[in-house]
């Protein structure tokens, strides 16, 4: 996949600092224009333990990774997928190299999820996007690309590494939603507008928990057929140290494989050494497989 490098070089990326959520959550954005013309397409990510925005990644153990910076992981995804208006979601918290998304799963030392039933983090990422769409067309003032509506938008869930965390707390909430006595109507309009979820080699410093096996969940989650896509690669699914990874993303796989998801698994760098190197470059290799 191959662009025109002045389209490359003329998407625009913002930094927005404290943005409104829901009643006393905030969190930063990272936006980067599409570099196509585009419709109502959006992506959401939610990145890894070390990623951070340059100027915070001064820390030993992050700035050799800066190539990773949510600034340059921007870039990336808007490579991969040039049609799409991509928001990076910063953790409300890093503590030195570790990330923390307390604004959508509660979460112990290390950032090791706490799941619940709702942690209200679907009505929370409504409301950031809300806000930021109104920012977008706000400024879109030379009509560079198409006013964007929420009610129409196209939404793509993206979690890499610790990120994952937020995607499987959101099936806890799909499941809570779809069994609540009352109806939530905006809510469950909001959760129409996914239209697939990535989950990219998922893990965090717990011992469980890292994909979601309980079965009644992923039930829920099947019923709304959202497209399902799982990039992993050897450092975490192939971890001996750490076995119940690749055993947890397999019994995933397979109970949504089993309740007729067509699920789209790739397993990457099987012909090489174990790093955290290709560990970061599954954020790049995902170009394949985004058309």
């Amino acid at each position: 996949m191959s662009y025109n490098l002045k389209n490359i070089m003329s998407s625009k990326i913002w930094i927005w600092k404290n943005v409104p959520g829901i009643a006393g959550r905030f969190d930063d954005i990272i936006y980067s224009s599409p570099i196509l013309p585009s419709s109502q397409d959006v992506l959401l990510y939610f990145g890894g333990d070390i990623q951070d925005t340059q100027e915070n990644m001064k820390h030993a153990g992050s700035k050799t990774y800066i190539e990773w910076s949510l600034e340059n992981t921007a870039k990336i995804l808007t490579i991969s997928f040039p049609k799409k208006h991509v928001f990076l979601i910063r953790p409300s918290r890093v503590l030195e190299t570790l990330s923390y998304f307390d604004n959508f799963v509660p979460s112990k030392e290390y950032g090791i999820p706490l799941f619940c039933p709702t942690h209200n983090a679907l009505k929370h990422l409504q409301e950031l996007l809300k806000f930021s769409v109104n920012r977008i067309n706000t400024y879109n003032t030379d009509k560079e690309f198409t006013h964007l509506n929420i009610e129409k938008a196209k939404l793509t869930l993206v979690g890499f590494s610790k990120g994952c965390i937020v995607l499987n707390q959101l099936l806890h909430e799909f499941h809570y939603y779809q069994n609540k006595l009352d109806p939530d109507i905006e809510i469950n309009n909001f959760i129409r507008l996914i239209e697939s979820m990535w989950w990219l080699d998922g893990g965090h410093a717990g011992s469980k928990d890292t994909w979601i096996v309980e079965k009644s969940i992923l039930e829920s989650f099947a019923k709304l057929r959202i497209d399902v896509n799982v990039h992993v690669t050897p450092y975490q699914v192939q971890d001996s140290h750490r076995p119940w990874i690749g055993e947890e993303e397999s019994h995933f796989c397979n109970i949504l494989r089993n309740l007729g998801i067509p699920i789209k698994r790739t397993l990457h760098f099987t012909d090489k050494t174990r790093s955290l190197q290709n560990h970061f470059n599954v954020l790049k290799v995902i170009r394949n497989y985004t058309q």
